[in-house]
């Protein structure tokens, strides 16, 4: 029998990561300021930086989990995620 592409099995629980990524950033911009244009404004960047920060991560595991892939797919995709990486260091 085989299970749906979008139906139940270890894909469904990537449909909390956003919701995860709003709630842990507002609790914690939350945490440090106490106006809300402030909040919203320092979620959002933490919200960027969570997102960038888990993108990079795929491509770079993504790159070296592809083992019959030509080298230049694999080089390109971990060289991406380490750009990302590195672009959170000077993201501010």
């Amino acid at each position: 029998m085989n299970a749906p592409l979008l139906g139940t099995g270890m894909a469904d629980i990537y449909w909390h990561l956003p919701i995860m990524i709003v709630v842990i950033s507002l609790v914690y911009s939350g945490t440090r300021f106490d106006h809300w244009d402030a909040i919203f404004r320092e979620a959002f960047r933490w919200g960027v930086r969570m997102v960038l920060f888990l993108a990079g991560i795929v491509l770079i595991l993504s790159g070296l989990s592809l083992h019959d892939a030509p080298f230049a797919l694999q080089a390109a995709l971990i060289g991406a995620g380490a750009v990302v990486e590195i672009s959170l260091l000077f993201l501010k």
